[in-house]
Parts: structure tokens; sequence; C-alpha cells
């Protein structure tokens, strides 16, 4: 039984929902200062990787799934440890949506088969 059950396409596609959700959320949620120049830096760091990490949905697949997860091994916890570094946190719809984003992206990084092989689907 295989307890972690997102593959590298699904994986690939909850990655770039989350480069869209970081750079719609000053706007979305009305951030400002450190937290809205810091979704702008997230949503461009884990967009340049996840376009060049190969898997089916990437465009350039120049880094292996595997590094993608070692990777994401310290943006993961930075998600949350930057804006409080930073007082980005000060803000209440700031803090809500980073607490809250940073749940999801444990999950998603938990529950990802960073060692799954899926056959290649790009023509």
């Amino acid at each position: 039984m295989n307890l972690k059950p997102i593959g590298p396409t699904a994986h690939g596609a909850i990655d770039y929902g989350f480069v869209t959700l970081q750079a719609l959320a000053p706007s979305l949620f009305h951030l400002k200062g450190p937290a809205r120049n810091l979704c702008y830096a997230f949503a461009a760091t884990q967009g340049i990787i996840n376009t060049f990490t190969d898997h089916p949905l990437g465009l350039k697949p120049l880094i292996p799934l595997r590094l993608h997860g070692q990777l994401e091994t310290p943006f993961v916890p930075a998600l949350l440890i930057l804006p409080w570094v930073t007082g980005a946190l000060k803000q209440r719809n700031a803090r809500r949506y980073f607490i809250s984003f940073f749940g999801v992206a444990l999950l998603n990084y938990l529950l990802t088969d960073y060692k799954a092989y899926e056959p290649e689907t790009r023509s």
C-alpha cells in the first residue's frame, strides 16, 4: 500500500496551482509590504523549480523529481519562517494566509512520492 498518493503529474499540477495562488494572494488577501514581496518571491521560486522539474508538466526537464523534493525540504518551512522573520505575520490577513498555505504545502510535501516513476507523456 502506497502511503504517498501524490505522484509526479499531480504534484506538478498542485505546484502550478501554488504558484498561481502565491502570485494572486497579495490582491486577493490585501497583503502589503513584506507579505506581498514574499508571495511574489515564493511564486517565482516555485515556478522556476516546477518549470524545470522532470515530470510530465515540466517545460524543460532539468531537475530530477527527487531533487525537486530535496529542494522543497527547506522551502516548505521557509513559507512560515520567512514571513515571521520579516514581520509579515503582523498583518492579520497575512498571518491567516501564510499559516494556511504552509499547512497545505506541508501536506502536499508529505503526501508526494518523490521516488515515483511515470512514463514520459510529453510529445
